[in-house]
């Protein structure tokens, strides 16, 4: 099977209290919550394909982070699909910067970010598709 776009993302829930450890049998894990925006990233399947990148709402936008899908095309295999988040890394700052990725994904002209900018990050939660590994 393969995951083409749009595809509806899980989003985290609101909750009182965290779970205790006996919730599920495997146990419960947390993670990090990044500031940044959650989007999913879909390398092609095979040659001649594109790199997508597709926002939680279902937009497309791989036009606004070419260093992402250059990085992409250059390191994943293909068919894959990533669950992440995109984060502008503030070098100066030495953190994260929510505001740098908001005038990013804002941009009227892409090429207004070209490499040796504020580089774009990725982190993934999950892998789906052929070029996963267990």
């Amino acid at each position: 099977m393969v995951l083409r776009p749009p595809v509806e993302l899980m989003l985290a829930q609101a909750a009182e209290r965290l779970p205790g450890p006996a919730v599920l049998r495997s146990g419960v894990a947390y993670e990090q919550k990044f500031d940044g925006h959650r989007a999913l990233l879909f390398t092609p399947v095979g040659p001649g394909g594109r790199v997508l990148i597709q926002t939680r709402r279902g937009s497309l936008v791989q036009d606004r982070w070419p260093d992402l899908v250059a990085a992409a095309e250059e390191q994943l295999p293909h068919g894959l699909v990533l669950d992440g988040e995109l984060l502008v890394w503030d070098a100066e700052a030495g953190r994260l910067s929510f505001e740098a990725l908001q005038r990013r994904a804002a941009a009227a002209v892409p090429q207004a970010w070209p490499r040796g900018g504020r580089p774009t990050s990725w982190p993934s939660t999950s892998c789906s598709g052929t070029g996963c590994s267990s």
